[in-house]
């Protein structure tokens, strides 16, 4: 038998394919989620449809941030970036309030309390990870 000719010993065994991995997303997203509620951040459900839920004129003014008290009559700290941001998101806590117990369910969020940041730190909420978990959610999101 020469060196160049391949043997005929029979069919050549492989491994059968593996799975593929799954997907970060189904289990991030759990992992997340109790996270927040852990630390009393709000429900990353909740931040990402907050647009949605106090509507795109409040969004401008507003993010949401942490839930702290019980289930009933919880109060939601809101930053704003600026003063006058702050004023008028003070002036609509009431409609927010109204509208997020819609959403989380009767007398969840009992009060709003209005924070001011520097405008700098709200157009750059935690930098270069900020950017990259905001990503993140928004794949996560589009997923399911």
């Amino acid at each position: 038998m020469s060196g160049d000719q391949p043997s005929n010993n029979g069919p050549v065994k492989t491994r059968p394919a593996r799975r593929p991995p799954p997907s970060i997303g189904r289990y991030s997203s759990k992992i997340f989620a109790e996270l927040a509620g852990r630390t009393n951040y709000v429900d990353p459900a909740l931040a990402s449809r907050w647009g949605e839920l106090v509507g795109p004129e409040i969004a401008a003014l507003c993010r949401p941030g942490r839930l702290t008290g019980g289930r009933i009559g919880a109060t939601l700290e809101v930053f704003a970036p600026s003063g006058a941001a702050a004023s008028r998101a003070q002036f609509e806590a009431e409609t927010m309030r109204r509208r997020l117990n819609e959403y989380l369910g009767p007398g969840r969020v009992g009060r709003i309390t209005v924070l001011q940041r520097a405008a700098k730190a709200a157009a750059e909420p935690a930098g270069p990870l900020g950017a990259a978990l905001s990503r993140f959610r928004a794949s996560v999101t589009q997923k399911k």
